[in-house]
């Protein structure tokens, strides 16, 4: 299976990544490396998260509050949302239509 990022939700893991490395630079690889290790899980076992919108299944980070939100699509895996989980809930709902 492919993993592809969804524009904004590229922006969003870039933007939390450039975040981690400003405070500390190896604190932006940890991120970096934990959001790599939960795409790989995904790519193993998609299903194996819960349902959480529709097609949209959330995968938690271990490390850090950020959530990947996510769409099995035949042999894609798209990413909707790297979502921090203390901000505003459900913004990235409207995404779920995207491709």
């Amino acid at each position: 299976m492919q993993v592809r990022f969804a524009e904004l939700a590229k922006l969003e893991f870039d933007e939390a990544s450039a975040w981690y490395q400003a405070i500390r630079p190896e604190l932006g690889r940890s991120f970096s490396q934990e959001v790599r290790t939960a795409t790989q899980r995904i790519t193993h076992m998609p299903l194996m998260y819960p349902l959480e919108m529709g097609d949209i299944r959330r995968c938690v980070l271990k490390q850090f509050p950020y959530t990947l939100r996510y769409a099995v699509r035949g042999d894609l895996i798209l990413v909707v949302a790297v979502s921090h989980q203390h901000r505003t809930p459900d913004y990235w709902v409207d995404r779920s239509s995207d491709s």
